[in-house]
């Protein structure tokens, strides 16, 4: 026989999971309190008729009481309604009004925000006991005093004195909830919540509001309001670029959708990659705050944008501390994108000294981005700049140098060779040490066609002509007899006499050699790095580089015209090698270089002596 039973609710432990756990922060206690209070004085204002009524909102701290007292002149409560909306958990009155506006009064419906039923129960975060005194505008209404310390029960009586028309909440304070008492935090709390609601919020009796009351798209002098708000919210003066946003035509490929929406996006002066990035959104939904720092919002390539939006049609989650992944998230994350993007592109167009600034001063990240976006890369790909041996430059200003050949090194350029080498080739050479700046040169090279990529500190015997050994065959057997791979080749500037080019993996090979060497990798990877050294190595010689003689210097040809037994020869050619290996700036450590300069000096006092 199945049988049909009511479900039982345990107020305590249901007040614990709402009030304690459904929000992540007690400041939100504030938030739902307040906008309760602001949707009792639209409630009054729709339903009472008055057309002079003023809104207000007072929140009043007492330290020394323990307690904090949000009182608003709103609509008020009647005993019924207490019962079957203030008690009642889940159901609010709120979403019930907005859905009876929402067909005659839609302008109406979207000032009220409340929806979920929840929010006053997040009143017991903060306080260990709630005392309500409320009068309904309603004629004849008596003043009601409700009183609860957070059990399965509460007190609901009348008082024999007439309130004003409004309601008056009073918490008593939690000591984890004392942080309301510093007058700074909760002048910030109010301001981060409620900032942009159009009922004036005055704290501890001050005349002047605490919120703003209306975002900056809605004043009279909206860039200023704007630069202001960035300023005071953001902590980012001068922007490079402002860009206001609009209601939108959505096409969800089945269907167009009209989606309301305010705010703006704002480019900041710069990012430092290497701390932070932004593409970031500050969402408001019928001006209340719902979260900060939502980057889903934003395309992924914008991690140089941040804003600030309100649309009334993103749906908040239970707590309203979240915006739900539905089919308007999606909706607005495209609307976004399409407006990011027509703004962009006008500047490009239309102001390109501001567009190579953006570009110039989030260099790092756009390139970062642009490779995994081909819209976006082609939009920026001959305007971002690369850090060269020349200082910054675009690509198309680079190729004006080179003609068609892209030179770049994947470390940073403190060694002189591949400079020098590029020089030689009257080209600068881009650092390629920031990850997305080789697949960027890639995808440039490849979408252009006719561009060439050589890598400095890899491909530099491209840079190499094969010429005849025989003429420098005595200076080759000189290198040989002291040790050294060496080879002859003629290239540019003559001015170097010798260089060393290693093979691409010379550093990670030989670190990973020593570190072996040394017992520094712990047992159980030491045998696997050995086995792939042991499988990589080939030669183990070959990871120290190829020392090449340049056939274009003059010193080296004099050498070549030596006698074969001339006793310098040897120590010219150690001399030429140890000077080749400084120059590479590569492969050595703090020994190695010691040990380097001390046969250089061991080989000018060699030569000296023969000489």
């Amino acid at each position: 026989m199945t049988q049909t039973k009511q479900f039982k609710l345990h107020m305590p432990g249901l007040l614990e999971v709402l009030a304690g756990s459904l929000y992540s922060n007690p400041k939100v206690g504030i938030r739902e309190l307040i906008q309760n209070a602001h949707d009792s004085c639209i409630r009054r204002a729709v339903e009472s008729g008055r057309k002079h009524f003023r809104p207000r909102i007072n929140i009043s701290t007492d330290e020394d009481a323990g307690t904090v007292i949000i009182q608003d002149n709103g609509n008020g409560l009647t005993a019924d309604e207490i019962d079957d909306y203030l008690a009642t958990i889940g159901r609010s009155y709120t979403r019930q009004l907005r859905g009876e506006l929402s067909i005659f009064e839609p302008e109406r419906a979207e000032e009220l925000i409340g929806q979920f039923g929840f929010g006053f129960l997040s009143a017991f975060m903060l306080a260990e006991e709630v005392t309500l005194i409320t009068r309904s505008w309603q004629e004849g209404s008596p003043t009601l005093r409700w009183h609860s310390a957070g059990g399965e029960q509460y007190e609901l009586s009348k008082l024999p004195t007439h309130a004003e028309v409004g309601t008056t909440i009073t918490l008593k304070i939690r000591p984890a909830a004392a942080f309301l008492f510093n007058e700074d935090l909760l002048t910030e709390t109010v301001q981060q919540f409620a900032d942009f609601l159009p009922i004036p919020i005055h704290l501890n009796g001050d005349p002047h509001p605490v919120n703003l009351m209306h975002p900056p798209w809605q004043a009279a002098n909206i860039p200023q309001a704007t630069d202001e708000y960035i300023q005071r919210a953001f902590a980012e003066p001068d922007p490079l670029a402002i860009i206001p946003l609009h209601d939108m035509s959505v096409d969800l490929g089945y269907d167009m959708v009209d989606i309301p929406l305010n705010g703006f996006l704002f480019i900041p002066p710069t990012t430092v990659v290497s701390v932070r990035e932004y593409g970031d959104l500050r969402v408001y939904v019928r001006h209340m705050f719902i979260c900060d720092d939502e980057k889903d919002l934003l395309p992924t390539w914008a991690r140089f944008v941040r804003g600030v939006i309100d649309c009334p049609y993103l749906q908040p989650t239970a707590s309203r501390e979240a915006i739900r992944r539905d089919e308007t998230f999606t909706a607005v994350q495209k609307g976004i994108e399409k407006q990011l993007s027509e703004a962009l592109r006008e500047i490009a167009q239309n102001d390109s000294p501001r567009w190579r600034k953006i570009v110039q001063r989030h260099s790092d990240v756009i390139t970062g981005w642009a490779v995994r976006d081909n819209a976006f890369f082609d939009e920026v790909a001959d305007i971002v700049t690369f850090r060269t041996s020349r200082g910054r430059l675009t690509l198309p200003e680079y190729l004006e140098i080179t003609g068609n050949t892209l030179y770049y090194a994947t470390h940073e350029l403190g060694s002189l060779q591949e400079q020098l080498l590029a020089e030689g080739q009257d080209a600068p050479v881009i650092e390629a040490v920031w990850f997305a700046v080789h697949p960027f040169l890639l995808r440039y090279a490849e979408r252009q066609g006719n561009v060439r990529l050589v890598r400095m500190d890899g491909d530099v015997s491209s840079l190499l002509k094969t010429i005849s050994k025989a003429p420098y065959s005595d200076l080759l057997a000189a290198c040989e007899r002291s040790g050294i791979r060496a080879d002859v080749a003629s290239y540019d500037p003559a001015a170097v006499p010798a260089l060393i080019v290693h093979p691409e993996d010379a550093e990670f090979h030989l670190e990973s050699r020593r570190a072996l060497d040394a017992g520094d990798i712990p047992p159980g990877l030491a045998g696997l790095v050995g086995s792939f050294l042991d499988e990589t190595t080939g030669n183990e010689d070959e990871w120290q580089g190829m020392f090449y003689l340049n056939a274009n210097n003059p010193f080296v040809r004099q050498l070549s015209q030596r006698p074969p037994d001339d006793a310098t020869l040897d120590s010219m050619m150690s001399l030429l090698y140890q000077i080749a290996r400084l120059f590479s700036g590569r492969t050595m450590t703090a020994q190695d270089a010691a040990a380097a300069f001390q046969t250089i000096t061991d080989n000018i006092t060699n030569l000296r002596s023969e000489g």
